[in-house]
């Protein structure tokens, strides 16, 4: 046997992001040796922009960053999300859900990745927790008692070895694409085009989605009278757009969406990029597992993607939180898969069928979808169902013992 010692840590997570962060905080209440492998300070991800993106938080997802002590220093800076709209353009199909008749204070939070990036950055610093940063991973193999790794450091070859390996390292996972993991990958044929706008409503509690023959277009309420664009197109068409004025765009984009939201007028730049989606067949395996986009990367039409990857964090924490044996417990990682597959199969399927049924003008596909909208807005029994899965609330949700 491989004395304690020659093992420097039970668990190395790499990719210190918003998923991998808040693993990494639920596991530093636990006695647990932890380290967190990061390419990037936050500063230099902060500075490259890539953090202003809107990420739409479920219930369930604030509920677990209150188990997390991070919910209390996002409140300031999370727009509440009290209704959800959802609509056919040109057909008669709507749904709406609300905060009150669910009976809670909100369906769900817009919050900037880069504030939620932040707050996990600076817990990190002040926890039970390592940060190897900036450092990348070469490689790893496994063995018979752990994993061993090569990383680099200050440009220099480091070698660690832990029990077991996290990948939180997003959808161009080093981890994953070092080990043995069968990926399924499905590109689109889209891209998303995405923005902020300043809108004549006062209604700021509102989110929209609004469903069009060339793809969805989701409104998130915003801060200061402003609304957090994602508009999904056809790929080729996504480059004549693009290059629109903004007059011309913001033209185009009120063509399509109506005026829910009164006038609409851009407020500085427009991103665009691919959609696709991507997941692996068994997130776990032989003391490796990943978590979030490395795992799964979703099409952004329900905003789920982030939610999924935080459920996958709390429940991998609780799993290696309450081994009996300790980390190193075999079939331990094959819990985590039995507790995980159902709800990622869930909202893997669930976000492909919206994109295929409400992506076109079939006109068969049209009634369906309508006639489903219809329903699903008149029979409460369907609605509480569709809300929940929203909410984030549809499977259960791992309860940390985090102080």
């Amino acid at each position: 046997m491989v004395k304690k010692d020659q093992i420097d840590y039970d668990v190395v997570i790499v990719g210190g992001g918003m998923v991998g962060g808040s693993l990494a905080l639920a596991l530093s209440r636990s006695e647990l040796r932890v380290a967190v492998i990061e390419a990037k300070p936050f500063s230099e991800k902060q500075a490259e922009g890539a953090g202003k993106r809107a990420i739409a938080l479920s219930w369930g997802s604030r509920c677990i960053l209150q188990q997390l002590n991070l919910w209390g220093a996002l409140i300031e800076s999370a727009m509440p999300i009290e209704h959800i709209h959802v609509s056919d353009k040109g057909h008669f199909g709507k749904t709406r859900l609300s905060a009150k008749s669910q009976s809670v204070g909100a369906l769900g939070y817009v919050v900037e990745a880069a504030q939620i990036e932040k707050i996990v950055s600076e817990e990190l610093t002040t926890n039970h927790v390592e940060n190897i940063c900036p450092a990348k991973l070469i490689g790893y193999q496994r063995k018979h008692d752990g994993v061993e790794l090569t990383t680099q450091v200050d440009d220099k070859e480091k070698r660690l070895r832990c029990r077991i390996l996290v990948g939180a390292d997003g959808g161009m996972s080093q981890v994953r694409s070092k080990g043995s993991f069968d990926l399924f990958e499905h590109a689109y044929g889209q891209h998303a085009i995405t923005g902020l706008l300043r809108v004549e409503s006062e209604a700021q509690d509102i989110a929209y989605e609004r469903f069009t023959a060339d793809g969805p277009i989701a409104m998130l309420p915003h801060f200061d009278n402003l609304y957090s664009l994602v508009w999904t197109m056809p790929s080729s068409l996504s480059e004549d757009v693009i290059k629109l004025s903004d007059e011309e765009f913001t033209a185009r984009l009120q063509g399509k969406f109506g005026y829910w939201l009164g006038e609409l007028k851009l407020v500085g730049n427009r991103q665009r990029f691919p959609l696709s989606l991507s997941h692996v067949k068994e997130s776990a395996s032989d003391r490796v597992v990943l978590i979030g986009n490395a795992a799964h990367q979703l099409h952004p039409v329900a905003g789920q993607g982030f939610n999924l990857g935080l459920r996958d964090a709390v429940a991998l924490a609780d799993v290696l939180m309450t081994s009996q044996e300790g980390v190193g417990e075999e079939g331990l990682l094959q819990k985590y898969n039995e507790q995980r597959k159902t709800d990622q199969a869930l909202i893997t399927g669930f976000t492909d069928n919206i994109v295929k049924l409400f992506s076109n003008d079939n006109a068969a596909l049209s009634l369906l979808r309508n006639s489903g909208l219809l329903v699903l807005d008149k029979v409460p029994m369907f609605k509480k169902q569709f809300a929940l899965q929203t909410m984030g609330l549809g499977t259960r949700l791992a309860r940390l013992k985090v102080g």
